[in-house]
């Protein structure tokens, strides 16, 4: 190497070590600049974080507890701790406790309430208050109450009413095979 070739070398390494403390210098004073914005902003991110997994942990907690204590109940129905455990972690556990031990109207409780509707419906053979209870998105026996809809029309001589009725029955459900006996008898009504 000739000393031309090593000055421009040793040059370049001085320029490249300038530019990178040049940018040093320059965060360095953007930090300084920014410093309470940034430890404030790190701050809040990690107290969330803290925040947030301590919310979970003690979701997770109640839950478990809450289990534990429907586990007794069903265990030794007359357990209070066990009641009174239930009461404060979980609401909807307790309301299915009491209507298990029969200390509790199947109309109060949340899940049972269409279920006992229906069932009112049902035994009124009245096809206005199914109707009704269908109309609920959250309600599990939808289909076979469609169903059971339609036969009530039918039984009534409603029968343009009941085939329309099956048409609200979707082909992939299980009630479909019993649909599709009442079409076959509807056809000659």
């Amino acid at each position: 190497m000739s000393l031309k070739e090593n000055v421009e070398y040793v040059k370049k390494e001085i320029s490249t070590e300038e530019s990178f403390l040049e940018n040093f210098f320059k965060l360095e004073n953007f930090y300084k600049k920014y410093k309470k914005v940034i430890l404030g902003s790190v701050t809040i991110i990690v107290l969330a974080i803290v925040g947030i997994s301590v919310s979970d942990y003690i979701a997770n907690q109640n839950k478990l507890e809450a289990n534990k204590a429907f586990n007794t109940i069903l265990e030794n129905p007359d357990d209070k701790k066990a009641l009174e455990t239930l009461k404060s972690k979980n609401k909807k556990l307790y309301d299915i406790a009491l209507y298990m031990n029969n200390k509790s109207n199947a109309s109060e409780i949340e899940f049972f309430k269409e279920l006992s509707q229906y069932a009112k419906a049902m035994q009124n053979n009245n096809s206005k208050e199914i109707e009704s209870t269908i109309q609920n998105q959250k309600f599990i026996l939808k289909e076979f109450a469609i169903f059971n809809k339609a036969l009530i029309e039918a039984k009534n001589g409603q029968y343009n009413e009941a085939k329309e009725t099956l048409k609200l029955i979707s082909t992939t459900s299980s009630v479909e095979p019993l649909a599709k006996m009442l079409q076959h008898f509807l056809m000659t009504k």
